[in-house]
């Protein structure tokens, strides 16, 4: 039997050295390549993209002879890196739009130049994906339900204009959208928005919702939820977090749904046919 082995493209965030152990331990050799520095995997001696030579990105996984790729962790690029991405696999359509469902795109393009597949990070580290329904300790009440949902459903629909994965309502009106900044910033909004009285004032509880873009894959850039989106959620004055069930990345789960507990924040999956 042949050794799988696999290339790790790794973002941001405390799921790519779990990523990695789970890796070794099911018997995947591993070369882990990084989008941008990390000391907690400096003793791999990764090898650091340049997004500007994506050329000597795919010598690198040749040369290690990868049978899969996964990419694992928050990526982020400017707009020449994107743009650089985009010229080598003669995507030169500069009216085109570049946002992160393109990224996507753009990915599996450079891996069918390479001939070897994507692997979604659940397929190394189980249990990470969301249930659908209540997974917290906190039962959500019609109202809230109600909210939860329409938050859901919004937060879908900012999608098919690749925004952000994740969206604020309070009550039936929405507040704010993630943009290029991410989930922490747009809380950080939420929660100036709070303290100016804009909103969290009136019986209108507070939803943030996260989800996967229409048509996105499962083996790169899923929304994901962890113990930090629940402390900005509790600064923001959130009352539930509404998450896509099957599509959600749960970060360090055990912790992040005691976090949500203690706080009195409920924690539901939906899946998108039935919100």
């Amino acid at each position: 039997m042949s050794r799988r082995r696999l290339a790790l493209v790794a973002g941001s965030g405390a799921l790519v050295p779990r990523a990695l152990a789970a890796a070794r331990e099911a018997g995947w050799e591993v070369r882990v390549l990084t989008l941008h520095p990390r000391a907690d995997l400096a003793h791999e001696d990764p090898f650091q993209i340049k997004v500007s030579r994506p050329d000597q990105v795919l010598r690198e996984i040749r040369k290690f002879n990868a049978t899969h790729v996964c990419a694992v962790g928050g990526m982020h690029m400017s707009d020449r890196e994107r743009e650089t991405l985009a010229d080598f696999t003669g995507d030169d359509d500069k009216a085109k739009a570049k946002g992160d469902a393109k990224l996507s795109q753009l990915g599996s393009v450079l891996l069918k130049m390479l001939g070897i597949p994507f692997i979604g990070v659940h397929e190394i580290v189980t249990d990470l994906l969301a249930p659908e329904g209540q997974f917290g300790a906190l039962e959500l009440d019609s109202e809230l339900a109600a909210i939860a949902r329409f938050a859901f459903n919004s937060a879908r629909r900012a999608g098919e204009l690749d925004l952000g994965q994740a969206l604020v309502v309070s009550g039936a009106r929405i507040i704010a959208t993630e943009d290029i900044a991410g989930t922490d910033t747009l809380l950080a909004r939420c929660r100036d928005f709070r303290a100016r009285g804009l909103v969290g004032d009136g019986a209108a509880r507070m939803v943030l919702a996260k989800v996967s873009k229409p048509g996105q894959p499962l083996h790169v850039d899923l929304p994901a939820v962890g113990p930090d989106t629940v402390t900005g959620a509790v600064e923001a004055g959130i009352a539930a977090i509404a998450v896509e069930a099957g599509r959600t990345l749960l970060i360090e789960r055990e912790k992040l749904v005691a976090r949500a507990d203690a706080a009195g924040i409920a924690l539901v999956g939906f899946k998108a046919e039935d919100a």
